[in-house]
């Protein structure tokens, strides 16, 4: 399992509508399944992307994720790709 990191509540941070955005690491673009799971400082594990980082536990909101492939720390909105963008 990898960590989301950050205590700051971004509002920015954009939900993937299915069919409009594809999520990927933005250092190595590797993509998660739906299976894929991030742990919170909480204990509780869950799809980072189902909730835009947002910890459905404790309600932390995580403003960098770490992909599990290459370890690497992006913030959590940079996952969001548009579907043409290569």
């Amino acid at each position: 399992m990898s960590f989301d990191r950050g205590d700051d509540h971004d509002e920015d941070v954009e939900h993937a509508p299915p069919g409009e955005r594809r999520i990927r690491c933005p250092r190595c673009k590797w993509e998660p399944s739906a299976r894929d799971t991030w742990a919170c400082s909480c204990g509780h594990g869950w799809n980072t992307f189902d909730t835009g980082g947002l910890c459905p536990a404790c309600g932390k909101q995580w403003s960098e994720t770490q992909c599990p492939r290459c370890a690497a720390w992006s913030p959590h909105r940079a996952w969001y790709a548009p579907d043409d963008d290569a």
